[in-house]
């Protein structure tokens, strides 16, 4: 692989492990451009774009939102501030869900009722996900970020 070689979108996607239609969604919203266009107007993409987008990918993965990206990738915040978010979210979602598991063993143990249920639905902690929108023609829906109580 050539440092200043330009490969093709379906090349560079899946140099990057996206789908073409991600990768066109990142160049349409500014993420990642391309590093520039062949004779027939088709993206094409250098080796240090290539890694951007696998940057992208593994941050998305992580359920990083599009904004946070940008910010990251324009140089407004860095990957350690960046991952020390998501571990909190993370971490705040794995105590939700451990209560809820305790709710459940122990309805479980004394038996299911409707009262029970009820009551044990309304005592566990909750995380209110919004709802995530699909933008006309994306590849994947825009991440919210998770609020538990």
């Amino acid at each position: 692989m050539n440092d200043h070689e330009l490969y093709p979108i379906g090349d560079s996607a899946r140099r990057s492990g996206l789908s073409v239609s991600a990768v066109r969604f990142y160049a349409d919203t500014g993420i990642i451009e391309p590093t520039g266009l062949n004779e027939a107007g088709h993206r094409m993409y250098d080796i240090d774009a290539i890694a951007r987008l696998e940057l992208v990918r593994t941050l998305r993965e992580l359920d990083t939102d599009l904004g946070e990206i940008r910010r990251l990738l324009e140089g407004g915040t860095t990957p350690s501030d960046l991952l020390t978010t998501h571990l909190e979210i993370v971490e705040r979602q794995e105590r939700t869900l451990r209560a809820r598991r305790a709710v459940l063993r122990t309805l479980i143990k004394q038996g299911d009722t409707t009262a029970q249920a009820d009551l044990a639905t309304r005592s566990a902690p909750t995380c209110k996900t919004p709802t995530p929108h699909r933008r006309p023609g994306s590849w994947r829906p825009n991440r919210s970020r998770t609020s538990c109580t």
